[in-house]
């Protein structure tokens, strides 16, 4: 690959630091956000959503790339209560990586299950799966002599395509189904 530079502009034009480029850390993305971003005078103001119509990347990429970048040290999002108490967040963009001061923790309080309702939400539809009248298989060691089926394995079932079953018609599944 070559590389042909045009003669250096004196005004319009962007100088970054090389390790935010090659910052292994980042994607290509977020790379090319944090570029864009920088190119921009001190406190210019702007949003996610404002950037994802400035190109062709949408909100959802927008997002993770500013997350890429918040883990990587270079942004920093501020929440903070303005004199009418209304929440009101700041993002504070660096050209160099600063120290992130929130690692990712398991606030969550871990509790045990609740025994009265051990099936969740779906209650009624395993009660009808324990309900329903299933075929029971009997153990090869209830059957003298026998020999497993290749297809089923005496359970009366064989996998055709992926996942799908079909009744298998060998003897022994005929014979243990009632079929």
């Amino acid at each position: 690959m070559s590389i042909y530079r045009a003669p250096r502009p004196e005004s319009n034009w962007t100088q970054i630091r090389n390790e935010i480029i090659e910052d292994a850390r980042l994607t290509f993305k977020a790379t090319a956000v944090l570029i864009f971003v920088l190119s921009k005078p001190d406190n210019w103001r702007t949003s996610t959503r404002h950037l994802a119509t400035v190109k062709k990347e949408g909100i959802d990429a927008i997002r993770t790339a500013m997350s890429e970048l918040e883990c990587a040290g270079y942004i920093k999002r501020r929440r903070y209560q303005d004199e009418q108490g209304k929440w009101q967040y700041d993002t504070l963009v660096f050209d160099t990586p600063q120290t992130v001061d929130k690692g990712v923790r398991n606030t969550s309080l871990q509790v045990k299950p609740r025994e009265d309702n051990p099936y969740g939400d779906n209650a009624d539809v395993y009660q009808e799966l324990i309900n329903k009248d299933y075929e029971i298989v009997p153990t090869r060691t209830q059957r003298a002599n026998h020999t497993t089926c290749g297809q089923c394995r005496d359970t009366g079932w064989k996998v055709i395509k992926g996942l799908e079953l079909d009744k298998c018609g060998c003897l022994i599944g005929m014979e243990i189904h009632g079929r």
